[in-house]
């Protein structure tokens, strides 16, 4: 198991994962709109191809933490 700490630039879980789980399935599993945020774990920007990727796959083993920050409008 992994202990993924999942959430927004000011709301954070943590949750123990199988490394077989994907990026994806964390997300939708605390509720998580990625379609509107920019995902990163440990920092490293997840794109849309890697989404279903699995912890075990993008080389966490222990914990890592898993941030999805929402793209703010420009102002006019």
């Amino acid at each position: 198991m992994i202990q993924v700490t999942v959430g927004s630039s000011t709301n954070r879980t943590r949750k123990l994962y199988p490394g077989a789980t994907t990026i994806r399935h964390i997300l939708e599993d605390n509720d998580i709109d990625y379609g509107v945020a920019t995902v990163m774990i440990d920092g490293a920007n997840i794109q849309s191809n890697e989404m279903d990727q699995t912890l075990e796959a993008l080389g966490k083993v222990e914990k890592c933490m898993l941030i999805a920050v929402i793209k703010a409008e420009a102002a006019v």
